[in-house]
């Protein structure tokens, strides 16, 4: 009775090697040919997983000072004051900053420092080190996003923030700022204003621009390599 049921085990076995066969583990020539697959796919996605990266950084900056020219306008409006945007450069530990000048607010109707420093309390946002504000005359094809701002008839021509802060008034609408003794205020002898930013991520040489007219209205725009195209 037991080597019966021993030949019928091992037949039982042979049965089921033969039916499924036997199973083994990948050989060095498949581990080898699947390794290759995935660096191949590996060097073709990494850049455009980069290039994607830093696309977003410019775009998250230009959206940063986007919205923090809409609260110093709206801020503006609501204390009836004059309130500039600065940019200040990375030093030390501190990241590179953007920022409102609001304090301190003089009983002259003056505000802020004049862009010397982040006061407690300021409106400010960190941008990315590998995005830099430009001055306009590095910028490519203004005249192209100029004719799409402002009438081609317009006297107006929009201010560098690089150079000039951007400073809107109690009606809301943007004018020349005058740096004075404890804070700016702003000039609105000249007319109607108008300013533009220009960003550039220096590791993709991408571009945008953030540009507020005379009516204070604030855009987002990005160069395709020929021409600036609204966000």
């Amino acid at each position: 009775m037991g080597t019966r049921g021993t030949v019928a085990r091992r037949n039982s076995g042979k049965a089921c090697e033969a039916r499924f066969g036997r199973q083994g583990g990948f050989s060095i020539v498949e581990l080898s040919f699947a390794s290759v697959i995935i660096l191949i796919l590996s060097a073709l996605a990494i850049p455009e997983m980069v290039s994607s990266v830093r696309v977003a950084h410019l775009r998250g900056a230009a959206s940063d000072m986007a919205g923090l020219y809409e609260q110093a306008r709206i801020y503006a409006i609501r204390d009836n004051r004059y309130y500039a945007t600065y940019v200040l450069a990375a030093s030390g530990s501190r990241p590179q900053l953007a920022y409102v000048d609001m304090l301190p607010k003089g009983t002259t109707g003056a505000s802020g420092n004049g862009g010397s420093s982040v006061a407690t309390g300021d409106p400010e946002v960190t941008l990315t080190s590998e995005v830099v504000q430009q001055a306009v005359a590095s910028a490519p094809n203004t005249n192209n996003l100029k004719s799409q701002l402002l009438p081609s008839t317009t006297p107006v021509t929009p201010i560098d923030t690089s150079v000039t802060a951007a400073t809107f008034g109690p009606r809301g609408l943007p004018c020349k700022p005058l740096a004075l003794t404890g804070g700016s205020v702003c000039d609105s002898s000249g007319g109607p204003t108008a300013f533009w930013t220009f960003l550039k991520n220096n590791r993709s040489g991408s571009w945008q621009a953030v540009t507020i007219t005379p009516a204070g209205r604030i855009g987002k725009w990005f160069y395709t390599g020929a021409v600036w195209k609204k966000l």
